[in-house]
């Protein structure tokens, strides 16, 4: 998409791919993967409409490349930004930029790991925990306490859960993805015999099935 995702005021690259416990060593990498990324940025946003712009960090003051623009590679889905940091990194240290063919094939690997993210929307206001609300005077004793801590592991499996798979997660895959793969998809032929992809039923098999009952 030649208009692709753009936000105005942008993403530090090096605040971004700096990990939570910082040291010499971490922000030395920090400065190597901008180092990296603003080197490539012409080509970068030429074939794959990746957008770095040099501009004043607010949070520090500073000149630093900020990325303002990723691609569009499925309509109606952004990638999540708790893969940014993780995208920016591999994208600076994982791809072999000495070959052409190797750095695109790169590239777009990591973009697609990138998009492939399963967007969620956890909401934890929503999580109350009730289970240790209840009277603790009862004289129930043991049984009370069995009775809490079952009723605990229930609630922290239907955590788990919903963590996994929430709704936001479900509404994508529903009304995104499905929708997308029954009309892009052209899956290679490698992909009939590498058990890539599965063969259920032939709907030609079915309708005979069907007139035959």
């Amino acid at each position: 998409d030649s208009n692709g995702i753009e936000k105005e005021d942008g993403a530090s690259c090096r605040q971004t791919t700096k990990p939570l416990v910082i040291s010499e060593t971490n922000n030395d990498l920090a400065r190597q993967c901008e180092l990296q990324l603003s080197d490539k940025a012409e080509m970068l946003e030429e074939y794959y409409s990746i957008r770095f712009r040099t501009k004043v960090d607010p949070s520090t003051g500073k000149e630093a490349l900020m990325l303002v623009g990723l691609p569009v590679l499925l309509e109606g889905h952004s990638p999540p930004p708790h893969a940014l940091p993780l995208f920016l990194l591999r994208l600076a240290t994982e791809v072999d930029w000495t070959t052409e063919r190797s750095c695109f094939h790169d590239i777009c690997t990591e973009l697609g790991n990138f998009y492939a993210e399963i967007p969620f929307d956890l909401d934890p206001s929503n999580e109350k925990d009730t289970v240790g609300s209840s009277d603790t005077g009862d004289s129930g004793g043991n049984s009370t306490s069995s009775t809490m801590s079952s009723a605990g592991l229930e609630t922290d499996a239907k955590r788990t859960t919903s963590a996994l798979v929430d709704e936001a997660a479900k509404h994508f895959v529903k009304h995104t993805l499905y929708p997308a793969t029954s009309f892009l998809l052209v899956p290679p032929k490698d992909f009939a015999n590498n058990g890539a992809v599965v063969k259920l039923a032939v709907l030609s098999s079915l309708y005979k099935v069907f007139e035959r009952c």
